[in-house]
């Protein structure tokens, strides 16, 4: 298949391109859901469809090391990826941390099933390919397309998983939006600077997130201090309270793995959350940062693992680990 100068539509699973029986939509079903002027920029190319429950770090890099691929080595003009609503957000942040290429990368997906009464396949990879050709997303990262606009996934949140509410943008407005009746594409405003860090592998494997709640015990973190787990972790992220609290029992523990140089990254539990040394007591925020826990800032857990993840991979330490963690 030639695929220079195309968009080539990777297909990773996910429902919007599935029928509700689990059958993958057929190459002639996928064509004649485009309009008939877009058909002869966009090849379709199938990956592995797998639940969102069997993915691991690993196959997201052999993912991303894929697409990589489709444009550096086989000319591709931009790549538009489906996988299903319970990855995307997660996959699509972990590429956008080692996207270093120019051409674009958007991830699309629907809860709904392609012959859904509800089916959003046809507007969505419209809509997706039709940014990719646009050329306004070349050199803007890693992309998302949902809900008829473009966001950044350090920006996206998923809030629901039974309504087309289901990703929610915040705080950041879309970075472009698709216009009515036309449908093209327009620019609303740049992402953030990014950070991107070289992708090697293997990736850590062994990050827990760990959540602290009301009255929580800790059982969890000793469980982990027992030698057959701690040998293996390979970091560590705390979901605290609030600021980033955590009940004053896990401190001693914490200090404890601290010691055997795991590194642990402290985050906020609150889905737009930010960690703030506001106060200073047994378990808060202020003093985990001082004990030496890595400040993951406006990192959500999930973030933070996955970026902890890549970090540690690429050989960071110490201060530059701690540099490269704090903040999306």
């Amino acid at each position: 298949m030639d695929n220079r100068d195309k968009i080539v539509v990777l297909l990773a699973g996910g429902r919007i391109v599935q029928h509700q029986d689990d059958r993958e939509l057929s190459t002639e079903e996928l064509y004649a859901l485009l309009p008939d002027d877009m058909r002869e920029h966009v090849n379709f190319q199938k990956w592995s469809f797998q639940p969102a429950s069997n993915y691991t770090l690993r196959m997201c890099g052999e993912l991303i090391g894929m697409v990589t691929s489709l444009v550096h080595d086989e000319g591709a003009r931009g790549v538009v990826l489906t996988c299903g609503i319970q990855a995307i957000s997660e996959l699509s942040y972990f590429a956008d941390l080692v996207w270093d290429l120019n051409p674009p990368l958007i991830f699309t997906g629907s809860i709904f099933n392609a012959d859904s009464m509800n089916s959003e396949t046809h507007l969505r990879l419209t809509q997706a390919v039709r940014a990719a050709l646009s050329g306004r997303c070349v050199g803007k990262g890693v992309l998302i397309c949902i809900q008829d606009a473009i966001y950044a996934p350090a920006d996206v949140l998923r809030i629901s998983n039974f309504n087309r509410g289901s990703l929610l943008a915040f705080p950041e407005s879309p970075l472009g939006v698709f216009s009515q009746p036309s449908g093209n594409y327009i620019s609303l405003r740049f992402p953030r600077h990014r950070y991107i860090q070289k992708m090697i592998m293997p990736l850590a494997r062994n990050i827990p997130i760990l959540p602290a709640s009301l009255g929580d015990n800790d059982v969890m973190l000793r469980a982990l201090l027992d030698k057959k787990f701690s040998d293996e972790l390979d970091g560590l992220i705390i979901s605290g309270l609030g600021d980033g609290d955590v009940p004053s029992s896990w401190v001693p523990l914490l200090r404890k793995l601290l010691k055997a140089e795991i590194p642990i990254v402290l985050s906020s539990r609150y889905p737009s959350g930010i960690v703030q040394a506001t106060e200073n007591y047994e378990g808060s925020a202020a003093q985990l940062l001082d004990m030496g826990l890595i400040n993951g800032g406006m990192l959500s857990p999930y973030q933070a693992r996955i970026k902890l993840a890549v970090g540690l991979a690429a050989g960071l330490k110490g201060d530059a680990l701690a540099e490269y963690m704090h903040g999306k």
